[in-house]
């Protein structure tokens, strides 16, 4: 690998009022090199990537591409000097095709503008991550983890001296997931400089070669992956002392904090005793995505549901939700026929979700954190016809008290949702959740974009909340996440087909196969020790 650097960055910094997002910030990436860049919510990992791409200007530092420091910062410019960027929040019009997304904003060198000359690379692309490419499609006709391939694949077509992903597998599945490891590993032998930024650390650890780690804005760790393993990247992330076990990188003393070591594992399961069923469902049929789901969630219990891209999991939520229309099929709430017309009239019910993509479906992008944290409890805390207006000391004091258990990173409740990390917004999104009276709650994708402390804090307030008695259904496409829950119910072409065992008896590998297709892995799910039907 060759020592110059394609990305270079020098005591960059960049502040926003009070609050400094970048400190003094140093990394650099060389050719074929696929770095890894972590943090907490809040370190700066997106602040970063932001100057890379033109989007925003450093106060001071240096950036250099290939060697050539840049001055002017625009994303025309950046894109001119072979950066590309696939961001955190999907970068797509739900109302255009797939081909119009797909040119919009296209940045193309010369040689491959035609649009025949686009369509037969993307054609490519989409052949080589293994996804039919639909370009008549409407985007919003399709799923999310769909939606977000398109997202990714217009950063991912055509030569990059650069590549800055920002969790780009938040929303896929481990088909989805393979297939973009593929294209990541073949464009860095290409040369191509990656820089990978995730949560998801056995991801990071598979793909990886070089890590950075970032806190308050400030590099505190650099080193090859191979020298450390998940549960020390752990601790490094979230430790608050200038000590370190780590030898194999080298870590800024002044800029490391000590925390105790952090598990990157999800705790063991605590069973319901209860016997009551909260919820129930028996052969739900939905106008698409669900075809046959029966499943049932008792008092304080939290059931995962396991299934691929497409297999009608978010739907399921949705349908419970009151999104989506039933077709046929029943379902009790308390004992009670329950068929919401609407989602004011589950939440009316206690049933709250959180949804899979939180800018286009949870956040009020214009209005502050206390008013996105609240949007829930509009008529609990309400005083008359005026709602929220009325009562504003009830709606702070609640959001306050969300926001410390939570560790919410923000100035104040009063900034804008816009100002927060990615991570932090999925914070204001599970705080909202987190209603008087809540009965049963849904849960899609809730990690998506949280770290690694985050997230255990976040485990420890769903354990806490099934110990009150709230029924709890959890999708994740990290399955990894779902041996914490009671029990594992899987899902496949919609429908419910087996369930499969947590705790100790965990198995990933076979839980995988399970959410295929019968006849595409027939042979494994038969060779499996879950009983099916």
């Amino acid at each position: 690998m060759t020592d110059q650097f394609a990305l270079r960055v020098t005591d960059v910094s960049k502040s926003y009022g009070r609050t400094r997002a970048l400190d003094n910030l140093n990394m650099g990436v060389r050719p074929g090199e696929i770095r890894a860049l972590l943090g907490a919510n809040g370190a700066g990992k997106s602040t970063l990537i932001k100057c890379v791409a033109g989007i925003i200007s450093p106060d001071v530092g240096i950036l250099e591409v290939n060697g050539v420091p840049q001055t002017k910062f625009s994303v025309r410019n950046a894109v001119a000097a072979g950066i590309r960027v696939a961001h955190q929040e999907l970068m797509v019009v739900g109302s255009m095709t797939v081909a119009e997304n797909l040119t919009l904003g296209a940045r193309l060198s010369a040689t491959t503008s035609s649009p025949r000359q686009r369509d037969r690379l993307y054609r490519e692309l989409f052949d080589e991550w293994g996804i039919p490419f639909t370009p008549s499609a409407v985007m919003r006709d399709l799923a999310p983890p769909i939606q977000a391939t398109i997202s990714l694949s217009k950063a991912l077509v055509g030569d990059s001296r650069v590549l800055l992903l920002d969790e780009p597998t938040g929303a896929l599945g481990p088909v989805e997931v393979e297939g973009l490891f593929r294209i990541i590993r073949r464009k860095a032998r290409e040369g191509t400089a990656v820089v990978y930024v995730s949560h998801r650390l056995a991801e990071v650890a598979r793909l990886c070669s070089d890590v950075t780690i970032l806190r308050s804005g400030r590099d505190v760790y650099s080193g090859e992956i191979s020298d450390v393993t998940e549960d020390e990247l752990a601790e490094i992330i979230t430790r608050d002392h200038a000590e370190t076990a780590f030898t194999g990188g080298s870590v800024r003393g002044d800029a490391v904090r000590t925390a105790p070591t952090l598990a990157t594992h999800p705790p063991a399961p605590s069973r319901s005793n209860s016997d009551r069923v909260v919820l129930d469902l028996s052969h739900l049929v939905l106008h698409s995505g669900v075809k046959d789901a029966s499943l049932s969630v008792r008092e304080g219990e939290v059931v995962g549901l396991a299934g691929l891209v497409g297999s009608g999991r978010s739907e399921l939520l949705e349908a419970i939700a009151g999104v989506r229309p039933i077709v046929s099929g029943e379902m009790t709430l308390n004992g009670v026929q329950y068929r919401p017309r609407d989602p004011y009239a589950a939440v009316a019910r206690g049933i709250i979700m959180v949804p899979e993509e939180r800018a286009a479906q949870a956040i009020f992008a214009t209005r502050d954190i206390l008013f996105n944290m609240s949007t829930s409890r509009f008529r609990s805390l309400g005083r008359g016809p005026g709602g929220f207006f009325s009562a504003p000391r009830a709606y702070a004091d609640r959001a306050r008290e969300l926001a410390r258990d939570l560790g919410l990173k923000a100035g104040a409740l009063t900034d804008d949702i816009g100002s927060l990390s990615g991570g932090n917004q999925q914070k204001v999104i599970l705080g909202r959740a987190m209603i008087d009276g809540l009965t049963v709650l849904l849960l899609d994708e809730p990690t998506r974009g949280v770290d690694v402390g985050a997230r255990a804090d976040f485990q420890r307030q769903i354990r806490e909340l099934a110990s009150r008695g709230v029924a709890i259904i959890y999708v994740a496409s990290e399955l990894s996440e779902l041996s914490a829950c009671d029990r594992i119910v899987v899902i496949t072409e919609g429908r419910t087909i087996t369930e499969a065992p947590t705790g100790v008896d965990f198995n990933e590998e076979k839980l995988t196969a399970l959410c295929f297709p019968r006849s595409e892995l027939q042979a494994i799910a038969a060779n499996s020790p879950f009983e099916t039907e």
